[in-house]
C-alpha cells in the first residue's frame, strides 16, 4: 500500500514538472456531466429509517447522513443512526467509472469488518441511481444485495435495499431523506410515524 501510495505521489510531481518545463500550467481531469448525479446528494440529511426484520410491522428510527465531494470525482458519504438500540455508523465512496460506464462504490460500517463494492446504473427518466453488491446474508454467506436511490424533484429522495435470501429478493430498509433542519438534530420519530 506504502509503495502504491507513492508511485502515486512520484507520477503527480512528475506531471507538474513535466507540465511546468514545457511553459504550460498543468490540466488537471475535468468530471464528466455523469457526476451531476451526486449533487442532489450533497450536504446534511435527516433520514427517517425503516427496517423489516422477518416481516411484518418494520422498525422506524432516524440518523444523519453529511456527503461532500472530494475533488468532483469522489462523493464521500458520512453516515450515523440509531438501529434497533445500536449505535450504527457507516461510510461510503461513490463515483462514476468512465472506462466501465458505470458507477462505482464502496461501502463499510461498524457491523463488521467486510467492504461492500458496489456497481450501479443511473436511469434520468425515473431519477434513480441502482447499485449491486455482495456482501454477508443473514446466514452470514455472501448474499446479493440491491439499493435504489430514487431523487424527486422537490430535493427529497428515497433509498431502499433489497437482499436475496434463496432465489427472493426481499426489502430489509427504506429510507426517506430531508435537507437537515437548522439545529442541527435528526427529526424525532412522532406517534404518526410509528404507525404508519
Amino acid at each position: 500500500m506504502k509503495n502504491r501510495i507513492s508511485m502515486t505521489v512520484l507520477l503527480a510531481i512528475a506531471f507538474c514538472i513535466t507540465s511546468s518545463s514545457s511553459g504550460q500550467a498543468p490540466q488537471l481531469p475535468q468530471p464528466g456531466p455523469e457526476f451531476d448525479v451526486f449533487k442532489a446528494d450533497i450536504g446534511s440529511w435527516d433520514v427517517q429509517i425503516k427496517t423489516w426484520e422477518g416481516g411484518g410491522e418494520p422498525t422506524i428510527s432516524t440518523g444523519r447522513e453529511t456527503n461532500r465531494m472530494l475533488g468532483g470525482f469522489w462523493m464521500l458519504s458520512n453516515f450515523q443512526a440509531n438501529l434497533m438500540g445500536l449505535n450504527f455508523q457507516g461510510h461510503g465512496m461513490y463515483s462514476y467509472d468512465a472506462d466501465a460506464k458505470k458507477y462505482v462504490g464502496t461501502w463499510i460500517d461498524s457491523m463488521g469488518a467486510t467492504k461492500m463494492d458496489l456497481i450501479g446504473t443511473y436511469d434520468s427518466e425515473s431519477k434513480t441511481i441502482t447499485y449491486e453488491g455482495t456482501a454477508p446474508g443473514p446466514d452470514g454467506n455472501p448474499s446479493k444485495h440491491v439499493l435504489a436511490t430514487k431523487y424527486r424533484d422537490d430535493g427529497t429522495h428515497t433509498v431502499t435495499m433489497h437482499m436475496q435470501a434463496g432465489d427472493a429478493m426481499f426489502k430489509v430498509f427504506e429510507m426517506e431523506y430531508t435537507k437537515a433542519n437548522a439545529a442541527g438534530a435528526p427529526k424525532p420519530v412522532t406517534q404518526a410515524d410509528k404507525q404508519q
